[in-house]
């Protein structure tokens, strides 16, 4: 089966501000909407661990012929990511999706974030943020309203917000890459039934890795027991490292943004 990323156009809204303060709406006209992608939706959902506090991207595939995850367009890459936070966060949370975002505008500065102020009605293309259950985003740019979820609490740190982020911008999980079996080992014996799509590995031909080196400590990589149904590791590293984000973005990923997106 084969992972798609499904994207789209823009919106524009002031550059966000690492402050409480939201950006106002730009006084421009906004571009009409496009027409939504008739192609069914790349999400990446989540699973709740039985703790109930730690939460795992957990991918949907889909089988959608002659779509190639990871080798994306450049007419469907962001040129204005916009958001819009549903009012159910807390100004503090609203502050923390802002300096997320800001994070991540720090390192693309060829891509104008904004975000949408309380009460105004989003138009054009946008990420729509929602306290729903779990941690998920559509991967890339899809056009019109699009979708992420960061359930309170559970998703809300700078490291998971990013994690969500870098899906909308368009990248898939690490794990998945074409030589990911150089340097981990997948232990499927461990991993939940129902969930072995989540260590899917795909050919060079499907996923681009931007000419950046395999990171086992990219945001984007899972955790050593992700997906455990006995709490032993499904993934460990050949070379006895860690495995797993550290919270924050690794060169390796700012690399292959900036690769990505021509910044």
């Amino acid at each position: 089966m084969k992972t798609i990323g499904l994207l789209s156009v823009c919106v524009l809204l002031v550059a966000i501000r690492q402050t409480s303060s939201l950006p106002a709406p730009s006084a421009l006209p906004q571009p009409p909407v496009p027409p939504r992608s008739s192609l069914s939706n790349q999400m990446l959902e989540s699973i709740i661990n039985p703790n109930g506090t730690q939460l795992e991207c957990n991918a949907i595939e889909e089988d959608i012929p002659n779509i190639r995850s990871g080798l994306i367009p450049i007419r469907y890459r962001w040129q204005n990511l916009n958001a819009f936070i549903d009012p159910a966060y807390s100004i503090n949370e609203r502050t923390l999706i802002n300096n997320a975002m800001y994070r991540l505008a720090q390192v693309l500065p060829c891509v104008r974030f904004g975000i949408w102020p309380i009460g105004s009605t989003p138009t054009g293309d946008y990420v729509h943020i929602r306290k729903l259950s779990g941690c998920s985003a559509v991967v890339g740019k899809q056009g019109g309203s699009q979708h992420m979820s960061l359930q309170s609490p559970g998703c809300m740190s700078m490291g998971t917000i990013m994690h969500e982020m870098i899906h909308a911008l368009g990248f898939f999980h690490e794990q998945s890459r074409p030589d990911r079996d150089d340097f981990v080992t997948i232990r499927l014996q461990n991993v939940q039934p129902g969930t072995e799509h989540n260590f899917n590995k795909y050919s060079s031909s499907q996923v681009s890795t931007f000419n950046v080196g395999y990171d086992q400590q990219s945001i984007m990589h899972y955790g050593s027991t992700a997906f455990s149904s006995n709490g032993q590791p499904t993934i460990v590293a050949r070379n006895g490292g860690p495995i797993g984000s550290t919270g924050d973005l690794r060169q390796s990923d700012i690399l292959k943004l900036k690769r990505m997106y021509n910044c």
